[in-house]
């Protein structure tokens, strides 16, 4: 089979500056293209080649340089106009589907949808009329899944599920020696952690976990919060939002600790600096990778009940899920908890690394993927 990939037009693969959406298309694709043609077009990057090649040439990743989207898809359809492919796979941008469908006419297209944001965003007219010219719609949980088909019932039969997987080889629990080295290293031992992984926005929720470890650090004082990430992936500036963060801290006597923009291949390892990784976003998630990646780690989760989360975690088993996800005293009183107990807090570690093992692996991912391109060729 021979697939055309066009990705996101702001990062670039393979994801040496970060982002969520870039780290899945990568970790699928190299996969599949272990036995099928891969064509990716992706962002350019001053430290990545125009072209390159890897898995014996079956992924060629051909990289643009555009000033906005409309250029980008421009461009990158320009790069394999006349080419042959028996799959066309649109990531996460509806609104590129028409352009590639002008080009390739009779080609089927794969939409794979990663978020709620880039459809809601559209006119119901325009969805539909988007939605029309694809053959297939994959979704990253069965969440989003079944989301799209309330809102376009019209092509429900369309939408389809590839849940995300993640690495357990590269995500594993580590020793309590090299645990207790790296929380020395960063200067964050004798404390009790709490870890958040993520982007620096308001939408993820960290402004409430401060709070809650306010209201924790009541019942123990030697708390810490550690947060990991930036505004965006590949910035290191503190942003407007990250600062009213340091002085919400400031102001409650919450120890945090800022890490900054970490890079992608050293962000695994730091999940051990945490005791427990909170995700309290309020945004209704695709998926939210930083969970698999703190169960298959090892480290008890506490997460908003929201979106594609509820499809990862099992409450009470393999992590905590916070119906309240607003509220600072509903976290906290699971923090409180953890920290009380930590035969729970052990329990709910081995049945979170338990549940990614058995339920969460890229060779499922792409096996549902090329299941779901049969289906529409």
């Amino acid at each position: 089979m021979r697939i055309l990939v066009i990705a996101p037009e702001q990062l670039p693969i393979p994801p040496i500056k970060g982002g969520s959406v870039e780290t899945v298309i990568y970790e699928i694709f190299r996969r599949v293209s272990r036995k099928h043609s891969v064509v990716l077009v992706s962002r350019s990057h001053p430290r990545l080649p125009s072209v390159s090649k890897q898995n014996g040439g079956r992924l060629k990743i051909v990289r643009v340089s555009a000033p906005n989207r409309y250029s980008y898809i421009k461009k990158a359809l320009q790069n394999v106009k006349g080419q042959k492919f028996n799959v066309i796979q649109v990531e996460n941008r509806p609104t590129f589907v028409p352009h590639v469908r002008r080009v390739f006419k009779g080609t089927p297209i794969m939409l794979s949808l990663h978020s709620l944001t880039f459809m809601s965003h559209l006119s119901q007219k325009r969805a539909q009329a988007i939605l029309k010219q694809t053959n297939g719609v994959t979704s990253v949980s069965k969440f989003l899944k079944h989301a799209m088909k309330r809102r376009f019932r019209k092509h429900a039969k369309k939408f389809r599920t590839a849940q995300l997987g993640v690495n357990t080889d590269r995500f594993r629990p580590r020793s309590p020696q090299f645990k207790q080295q790296l929380r020395n290293q960063w200067g964050v031992s004798g404390t009790y952690n709490v870890l958040f992984v993520g982007r620096m926005v308001h939408g993820k929720g960290l402004h409430t976990l401060v709070k809650a470890v306010a209201l924790l650090k009541k019942h123990s004082p030697k708390v810490r919060l550690i947060a990991i990430g930036s505004s965006w992936p590949g910035v290191r500036a503190q942003s407007p939002y990250m600062k009213r963060v340091r002085q919400l801290s400031n102001s409650l006597g919450v120890p945090i600790r800022f890490t900054g923009y970490i890079p992608p291949a050293r962000v695994a390892k730091l999940y051990h600096l945490g005791d427990v990784l909170v995700c309290p976003s309020i945004y209704r998630e695709g998926f939210a990778m930083v969970n698999t990646e703190a169960m298959a780690s090892g480290i008890p989760v506490v997460a908003s009940r929201r979106g594609g989360i509820t499809k990862i975690i099992t409450h009470g088993k393999s992590g905590f899920l916070v119906s309240a996800y607003t509220s600072p005293k509903a976290f906290a009183s699971r923090l409180i908890q953890l920290k009380g107990s930590p035969t729970l807090a052990k329990k709910l570690a081995a049945g979170g690394r338990r549940r990614v093992v058995q339920s969460f692996s890229w060779s499922k991912t792409v096996k549902r993927l090329l299941k779901h391109y049969r289906k529409i060729r």
